[in-house]
């Protein structure tokens, strides 16, 4: 019997050093420090929203149907809800907001639609924002595109992939994959419309937190252009 007890003894001191040793293992790799999809919206969004301004480079691939086209620019934000796009394919082409109004200049067709923004919806035509990006999470389902989170990028990079799915079918985006860095910054986007169309979005030299003139977010209409007022519906 007195044999029994200490080898029942032994064996109990041996599994206590091996969940030592475990527990340690865990805390050496930070097995317990994850990151949860919820934890990185909530980054992002706090990232964005207490961003005063924002510039990056962009480049933009559309395809439907086998047919490919190119954009690129340069987006530039300032807090709240001023925007300049600026695009060098197609040349000139604009949308600018002062936060009120947006323009969007087309000049190869000599026409600027002018729009009205609402306060509650002008994050519809703000998506880089704050505001924009509490939007977009709250139309659709989110979760990890894969299991291992961060991903590693083919330049070497660490970045979280999310995929996300209309709550509702409607018209725009059925689907959108985000690519997010490890400091919560949206490196690019790509999203797939009910018709088919995919379109993917980058974002390269990306500055935060510039100081930008006021001046720039405003638009002096060409005199020769034709104005389409108020053509996009806000939809709620």
């Amino acid at each position: 019997m007195f044999y029994l007890k200490r080898t029942n003894l032994f064996l109990l001191i041996v599994s206590f050093i091996t969940i030592i040793f475990f527990i340690s293992d865990l805390f050496a790799y930070k097995i317990f420090e994850f990151t949860t999809v919820s934890d990185v919206v909530k980054k992002v969004r706090k990232k964005f929203t207490e961003m005063e301004s924002y510039q990056a480079d962009f480049k933009i691939v559309s395809e439907k149907s086998g047919s490919k086209a190119y954009k690129n620019g340069r987006i530039t934000y300032k807090a709240a809800d001023k925007m300049l796009i600026e695009f060098s394919n197609p040349s000139g082409q604009k949308i600018v907001s002062d936060g009120k109004r947006m323009w969007v200049y087309i000049p190869s067709l000599n026409v600027v639609a002018e729009q009205d923004l609402k306060s509650d919806s002008a994050s519809l035509f703000s998506a880089a924002t704050g505001s924009g990006l509490r939007r977009l999470f709250s139309k659709y389902h989110y979760k990890f595109a894969s299991k291992n989170q961060p991903e590693k990028q083919p330049d070497g990079s660490m970045q979280y992939t999310l995929f996300l799915k209309q709550r509702e079918s409607r018209s725009g985006f059925r689907t959108i994959k985000l690519w997010i860095s490890e400091d919560f910054l949206i490196k690019k986007a790509s999203g797939e419309s009910s018709t088919g169309k995919t379109v993917e979005i980058i974002f390269n030299n990306i500055k935060t937190n510039l100081v930008l003139s006021g001046g720039m977010f405003q638009f002096d209409i060409p005199s020769q252009a034709r104005i389409i007022k108020n053509p996009l519906i806000s939809e709620e």
